[in-house]
């Protein structure tokens, strides 16, 4: 829960800054970008410490081909570009690149694969000039979390798609692609998750107080005015108690429910 938490927070932050850029600057995407018709997709792989333990890491299945051959087959289907095979025939070259950069490490004491750390993996799209190499133009969509490798697999093929739109929406209208604002997938639900958290949290204090106060009121007056009686006493005594404590439980529950349903902010 908490990693999940801590990828959303991480890629909200990275949105939210992308976004910021956006809204200061209002350069143009470069020309040759929007004009290219002919592009050669060059494979980028994996990067560090070896694509198999990537993808054994992250559930995935495919091999470091994988970015590659789904990319290069989502381009098939669109059938804007004339897909070529050297750069001396392209117009632009998109060079397609899964990466998992870890983001954060999380010293708990566990044993697992991943050894504590907090991964965000991702696809980067780099479009590049034929001739001297230089970017031009980068998209990346960051890959939702799965349960299990089948989920992680369905993730992984939701941002092969989602990659392919940004790139249609750069091509067929960069006015809106500038000035989008479009999170990664998760982020929003993770950070949306957390807040709910917190006002459960703050609705439990809230309950536990309430029913502190409720329960104090319940046992103001003298439960035994018999004071011969002490078994009636007695008995009384913890039957007073038990309303009480079941008061304020059922008040703290009740209080953690409202805040858990409490509206958050999109």
């Amino acid at each position: 829960m908490s990693r999940l938490i801590t990828w959303g927070v991480a890629c909200l932050t990275s949105a939210v800054l992308t976004t910021d850029a956006h809204a200061q600057q209002g350069a143009p995407v470069p020309r040759q970008v929007l004009t290219a018709k002919a592009v050669l997709v060059a494979n980028g792989a994996s990067e560090s410490y070896g694509a198999d333990s990537y993808y054994r890491l992250t559930k995935y299945d495919g091999g470091p081909n994988r970015a590659y051959n789904s990319f290069y087959s989502a381009l098939e289907s669109w059938g804007h570009y004339d897909l070529v095979g050297e750069t001396a025939d392209a117009d632009l070259v998109l060079v397609v690149k899964f990466t998992n950069p870890i983001v954060q490490r999380v010293h708990d004491g566990s044993a697992d694969e991943s050894d504590g750390s907090v991964y965000d993996p991702q696809l980067n799209l780099s479009m590049n000039d034929p001739r001297t190499g230089l970017p031009l133009w980068s998209i990346t969509e960051h890959i939702e979390p799965g349960g299990d490798r089948t989920e992680a697999n369905q993730r992984y093929d939701d941002a092969i798609a989602r990659l392919v739109g940004d790139l249609k929406r750069l091509i067929l209208r960069p006015d809106l692609s500038a000035t989008s604002d479009n999170p990664p997938p998760g982020a929003i639900a993770a950070a949306r998750r957390e807040q709910r958290e917190r006002h459960a949290g703050a609705g439990l204090m809230i309950g536990l107080a309430t029913g502190a106060v409720v329960a104090l009121a319940q046992g103001s007056h003298d439960p035994c005015p018999d004071l011969m009686n002490s078994g009636g006493c007695l008995s009384s005594a913890k039957h007073q108690a038990t309303r009480q404590l079941v008061t304020g439980l059922g008040v703290m529950i009740v209080g953690g429910l409202v805040g858990w349903l409490w509206p958050v902010s999109n």
